[in-house]
């Protein structure tokens, strides 16, 4: 059976070479000048019929240019020797080296190039020469590009000058003074002259050269040169060299050629001229059956290939639509559905070894539309047939890496029952992108990892071991080296690793499968792991995979620490000792164990290269003479500076020396008048900086960049942001077990600062709240030295009062001053609305208090606006009702509820024999700040007897300004309840809601229960009051709500509000507005921005575009 390891198209290739050894030539054909199959050529000039792909004519013979004498070619074999070597004892000795070759190959380049046995030298000088050097060269090979490039040796050469001299072109842009400056008299061309001379040479024979087995490499490289496409990147050079190309290098470090990076190149503008007239060239004569021909073509398929790719990056995806483009020549039909010949043609080579190529390049650059119909109409039915071939699941996988969530859990499904067959068959690379995607599109994963388990066993010391094969080439009979090497060229092993690598970068069930795995290891197997070329991988990746692995590191790491030496001195497990240090992030007590045992076995270590590394990589020669320094670096620190918390510490502990009396001292009961008052001002040794912070990040907000600040990531005063995963390993959330007293507490405290949401700056803007004040931070840390409960007057009398004062205040700015008005507060805005939903039903439908909803006979049904916040479903589900008890009134396009549909929906609810009974109206929607007819709503529920709630917990401090208020919120002393979130647009420290009502009684009569061991509330008369018997006033606030344990939060509001007065407020409140209101006007008049609110807008809203919009 075909292993998935195995290069595709081994056995064609074997195939194709047999016929050509056996003298049947590769058929061209030539198209004639009206377009028809005019003959087909062969390299013997016969003709053969039925050729299966087309070819073009040649340019002719290859000139001779002469053979090398014995002496020169003995001389040039010795240079070659010495350069492979590159033992120089410094640079200006290889100078005058390559400048005496030079010197003795002047005027025989061409016969050099063409020679066997020094076409090597060539291109070893190539590498080593200077930009200078390669200018000279590329001018002797000019003239002569055409011929070079096909010829066996030669046109290796040509591709080595080409990648050596293409860093030369970004040079002279970058610094074109300096690059003239070395041309000599004779030599006046600029290197991107000369690469444009080459197009032009090769101009009228590029369909030839297509198909040319040597000359279609060297045209590959002049067209990634010409493109800015980085020569190193992995995927352009399998487009660019044969596996069987041999690898011309150098020992010792490699002299630069030239000053710039083959990774980042510049490039002229006539470069994509001249890359555009090749491209054209190559395919212009040829029609869509020449092209389709082609696809299968051993040679000429890699070119398509890159062609095709370049098409796309060149000139976007929008290029699909030219009808002269190569990829609508290659699936002229638009849509390729089932039935045509795009989709005849894709099936057609879609199991090719070759041709299937071309087809993963279709599928990973094509438009998303055309995408769509290929995986639905020629992919998606045959899933499982595609996963199992050894060809067809390389487009599979490409075609995977662009499906959608949806799709992409269909798929999942389809596959899932052939996880074990694919195991058995190594098709490993097919699970291993259906892991990744599926990780990285949040599809649950869980019967994957199911599948995976049944598939490698359940034993976990068992499963890993037939998962990375290890101990599978173990022969007592065979060395330990050759067993190593034969594992090492196990393609197998390596898909496999792969696997297992994705698997740990997926949190959850399937990382669990590997680590469990690993732990079961005994300490021989473990090192077994360590030491094998494809499965130390797997150990090295799990010391650094994302998710919660401090359980599992704080397991594995004393085991690998105990093994060090021998691993560092290993050469493949020594990598994983170099990983140990990155693994034991946030365990400095591990880091110093490890450093320890190497600096004990500091002799062996220096004895083998892979323990010179190590000791060098773990820089122990400064763990030697600075240990401090490396225990500073060892805890993240930088070496000689100190922490925020040591600085805070000393300036406080300057403070006490300079202002604490002499003969003062001693504590009072239980120590808190002293404790408290350190730490509390050690703690605000960090926070004030912490707010500073955000007033001089504000000094920078018109570049549109905060100020950069030092962190373990992108750090500005705003926030250091990482994900989840990786910000659990920084803090490491531990409960010890011994107290860490101050220090610890402080430090901890930093770690909380450094990595939160700094509110407090100007730059957070995400959600529907912002920065406290001064008042709000005083309230809130009063609230926490009082540490009392609001269940009952008697714990909180004080706070009682004022949580009664403040709500009734609250309520009569919204109208509501009837005797028995007034408030409560609660957890949030979504506890409000719940709570506003339980005391409408037990008001209305009395009964259901003690029987529940299902004990009425009516089908109750809740009424909300389709811009309402999503915490009235939720309410529903918990309180009985269920999701479908919800009903949407449509919205007119501000986002206001109509009235007239609410009415229609209050028809339908009588004419299905339901009861409509509570309507929640929203005074702000969260996404359009929208703010309901109030007014128009009251009516049509008076009408009809039903509940009527407000939901103002976003744009209802609008209250505090006249103007406002009469615009926005007419008619809110007509709602039953309404609720409101002073948190969220006043500045009181989070969270400050309140529930307001017409009368309290309600409430008390919906939430009390017969609780006397708690609720002692009697009248003014002093008369205790039953469950049946309102009391007047209520001052045990918890008998009112659905909490026991309640906050004062109140008192954030009640303070706050004290100290900048209602009509602070007010113009705080009306300010906010008016400066929403300014840049709606800015975004208004501005052609390149759409406001997709009123304006002025309704509510301070923004809406930024998912992934940053444009």
């Amino acid at each position: 059976m075909p292993k998935e390891h195995k290069k595709r198209g081994r056995r064609e290739e074997k195939k194709r070479k047999r016929e050509q050894e056996e003298g049947q030539p590769i058929p061209k054909r030539r198209k004639s000048e009206d377009g028809t199959d005019a003959e087909i050529i062969v390299d013997n000039d016969q003709y053969i019929d039925g050729a299966d792909y087309v070819p073009i004519a040649g340019p002719g013979e290859i000139p001779f240019y002469g053979l090398l004498d014995e002496e020169e070619q003995e001389y040039f074999k010795r240079a070659d020797s010495m350069l492979e070597l590159n033992q120089f004892y410094d640079d200006e000795e290889r100078r005058l080296f390559l400048a005496n070759v030079y010197k003795e190959a002047n005027g025989k380049e061409l016969k050099i190039a063409n020679s066997q046995s020094c076409s090597r030298l060539m291109e070893r000088l190539t590498l080593m020469s200077t930009p200078d050097q390669l200018k000279a060269l590329f001018q002797k090979f000019s003239g002569h590009f055409l011929h070079l490039a096909q010829h066996r040796f030669a046109s290796h050469c040509c591709e080595t000058l080409f990648m050596q001299a293409a860093p030369i072109v970004s040079e002279e842009i970058t610094a074109p003074a300096k690059a003239q400056s070395g041309i000599q008299p004779n030599q006046t061309s600029t290197a991107e002259q000369l690469f444009l001379d080459v197009t032009k040479e090769l101009e009228g024979n590029l369909g030839y050269l297509m198909t040319d087995q040597f000359a279609s490499h060297t045209l590959r490289v002049l067209l990634v040169v010409l493109s800015g496409r980085p020569l190193v990147d992995v995927h352009t050079t399998s487009l660019l060299q044969s596996k069987k190309k041999e690898h011309i290098t150098l020992t010792s470090q490699e002299p630069p050629s030239t000053g710039t990076s083959l990774s980042t190149r510049m490039v002229p503008d006539t470069f994509q001229a001249a890359l555009e007239h090749m491209m054209k060239g190559m395919v212009a004569d040829l029609d869509t059956i020449s092209l389709r021909a082609l696809a299968s073509h051993p040679v000429a398929n890699p070119l398509l290939q890159l062609l095709l790719d370049l098409e796309f990056r060149q000139s976007g995806k929008s290029k699909a639509k030219d009808t002269n483009s190569l990829f609508r020549k290659l699936l002229p039909d638009d849509p390729p559905e089932e039935s045509t010949g795009s989709a005849s043609f894709f099936n057609g080579i879609l199991y090719d070894p070759i041709g299937s190529r071309l087809c993963e390049v279709l599928v990973t650059n094509s438009p998303g539309r055309t995408f769509k119909v290929l995986y639905q109409s020629l992919i998606r039915d045959k899933l499982q047939t595609l996963a199992k071939n050894e060809t067809a699941s390389y487009v599979l996988i490409k075609a995977m890496e662009r499906l959608n969530k949806e799709d992409l859990e269909q798929a999942l499904h389809e596959l899932y029952p052939q996880i074990t067959l694919l195991v058995e068959r190594s098709r490993t690379s097919v699970i291993k992108c259906l892991v990744q995607r599926c990780h990285v599109r949040g599809v649950d994963i869980g019967s994957l990892a199911i599948a995976l388990e049944d598939a490698y066993g359940h034993h976990p010391a068992e499963r890993l071991n037939k998962m990375l094969k290890l101990g599978a080439c173990s022969n007592e009979s065979m060395s330990a080296e050759r067993q190593k090497h034969i594992g090492s060229h196990d393609p197998s092993k390596a898909h496999t690793s792969l696997l297992a690598q994705s698997m740990l970068e997926a949190p959850g069930r399937l990382q669990d499968l590997i680590i469990d795995s690993i732990l079961s290891l005994d300490n021989t197997n473990l090192q077994q792991l360590a030491k094998d070329r494809s499965a130390t991988h797997v150990l090295q990746k799990s010391l650094t995979c994302p998710g919660d692995t401090n359980r599992y590191r704080r397991m594995i790491l004393p085991r690998l620490a105990n093994m060090t030496v021998e691993l560092a001195t290993d050469p493949v497990a020594s990598h994983v000792v170099d990983t140990l240090w990155n693994g034991s992030d946030g365990l400095p007590f591990i880091r110093e164990k490890i450093a320890e045992q190497l600096m004990q076995n500091e002799a062996i270590l220096r004895e083998s290269t892979p323990g010179r590394a190590v000791w060098r990589n773990w820089k122990m020669d400064t763990y030697k003479t600075k240990r401090y320094d490396w225990m500073a670096e060892a805890k993240g620190r930088i070496p000689g500076t100190k922490t925020g918390i040591e600085l805070a510490r000393e300036r406080y502990a300057n403070q006490q020396s300079r202002s604490k009396p002499k003969g003062s001292g001693g504590r009072t009961r239980g120590g808190k008048t002293t404790s408290i008052p350190t730490l509390l001002s050690a703690v605000q040794e960090l926070l004030i900086p912490f707010i500073g912070a955000a007033d001089e990040d504000a000094t920078a907000k018109e570049t549109g960049h905060g100020l950069s600040m030092s962190g373990g990531g992108p750090r500005t005063a705003l926030v250091e942001h990482h994900k989840p995963q990786k910000l659990s390993q920084l803090l490491n959330p531990q409960l010890p077990d011994a107290a860490v007293g101050k220090d610890g507490f402080l430090q901890l405290v930093d770690k909380v600062l450094q990595y939160s949401v700094n509110t407090w700056d100007q730059g957070f803007m995400a959600k529907l709240y912002a920065s406290t004040d001064a008042p709000g931070v005083a309230s809130d840390l009063i609230l926490s030295v009082l540490n009392t409960n609001l269940h009952v007057y008697d714990a909180s009398p004080a706070l009682t009062v004022i949580e009664k004062a403040t709500a009734r205040a609250l309520a009569s700015l919204f109208g509501l001053t009837g005797p028995y008005a007034g408030g409560i507060s609660v957890q949030g805005g979504s506890a409000s609305n719940t709570t506003s939903i339980v005391v409408a039903r037990n008001t209305l439908f009395p009964e259901t208090k003690i029987k529940g909803i299902h004990a009425s006979s009516h089908s109750l049904i809740l009424l909300t606006s389709a811009h309402g916040h999503y915490s009235i479903e939720k309410a529903a589900q918990m309180l009985g009702f269920g999701s479908e008890a919800v009903w949407a009134v449509p919205t007119d396009k501000s986002g206001r509820m109509d009235p007239s549909a609410l009415e229609s929906l209050i028809s339908k609810a009588k004419d299905e024999n339901k009861t409509a009974f509570y309507v929640n109206a929203t005074a702000g929607t969260t996404v359009l700040g929208s703010y309901d007819p109030i007014r128009a709503i009251s009516k049509i529920c008076r009408e009809n007897k039903l509940w009527l709630h407000v939901d103002a917990s976003w744009g209802g401090p609008a209250i505090f300004s006249p103007v406002l208020a009469k615009e926005r919120l007419d008619g809110t002393h007509l709602a039953d309840s309404i609720a409101i979130n002073p948190h969220k647009m006043m500045g009181v420290p989070i969270t400050c809601s309140f529930l307001l009502g017409t009368d309290l009684r309600q409430f008390h009569a919906a939430n009390t229960l017969p609780a006397s061991y708690l609720f002692h509330s009697e009248d003014e008369d002093g008369e205790a009051h039953s469950q049946n018997k309102q009391p007047s006033e209520i001052y045990d606030l918890a008998d009112l709500t659905l909490q026991c344990g309640r906050r004062g939060d109140a008192l954030k509001l009640y303070l706050s509000w004290a100290y900048h007065g209602t009509q602070g407020y007010r113009a705080q409140i009306e300010h906010a507005f008016d400066t929403a209101a300014y840049f709606a006007s800015l975004v208004n008049n501005n052609e390149d921005l759409v406001l997709v609110s009123e304006s002025p807008p309704p509510c301070l809203q923004g809406i930024v575009p998912e992934g940053g919009g444009e």
